[in-house]
């Protein structure tokens, strides 16, 4: 999966204007109606995810709430994987509320996981999908985006019925976000300044 590298800070809007990687079916590979669309950047303070995804209109969190159980309606998710098999993964609302647990095996909770610090947020939704810009500061994020890092992106999107979303959802396996074959080789990319 391509995650961008930029020498000097990155705003908002310069993530949402970045190239993105797109999925344009569901996990059953049925087409969606706006495709699920995702860019990763670093630059020296800040994790940048910017995800696009169909849905929007159901959240019931507040604007900037840390709050578990994100998943029971529209979301977007980042799952970060170490080579030890450690692992986070960050949540976004369209509300604008979040959060974030550090797992240490296969859905096991570390007794130890610390809340990253939010940088930025905002969401953004329009009339059948949405969109969020989250940065994270990298120094409280506890499992680094590297080269040696595994990611994936998905979410949850009600229409009404659960339709879930992955960046590579593995044939022959129910929906599981946290499923080995779902995570991908991070591929560093240079950010190219406009001239």
């Amino acid at each position: 999966m391509k995650v961008y590298e930029s020498p000097t800070g990155l705003s908002s809007a310069q993530v949402l204007g970045l190239p993105r990687q797109s999925r344009e079916v569901d996990w059953y590979n049925a087409p969606l109606p706006t495709p699920l669309s995702w860019c990763i950047a670093l630059d020296p303070v800040a994790l940048w995810f910017a995800c696009s995804l169909p849905g929007g209109s159901r959240s019931s969190s507040t604007s900037g709430e840390f709050v578990e159980g994100l998943w029971e309606e529209d979301v977007a998710e980042l799952f970060i994987k170490s080579p030890s098999g450690i692992y986070q993964e960050l949540n976004v609302a369209p509300s604008g509320a979040w959060w974030s647990m550090t797992l240490s095996d296969y859905r096991v909770r570390s007794d130890a996981a610390h809340r990253p610090h939010l940088l930025s947020l905002s969401t953004t939704i329009e009339s059948s999908w949405w969109t969020v810009v989250a940065g994270f500061d990298r120094a409280s994020i506890e499992v680094p985006v590297s080269s040696e890092s595994l990611l994936h992106v998905s979410g949850m999107w009600y229409a009404p019925q659960p339709t879930y979303l992955s960046s590579r959802p593995p044939a022959g396996v129910s929906p599981d976000y946290h499923h080995r074959e779902c995570f991908e080789t991070v591929v560093l990319s240079p950010v190219v300044a406009a001239s």
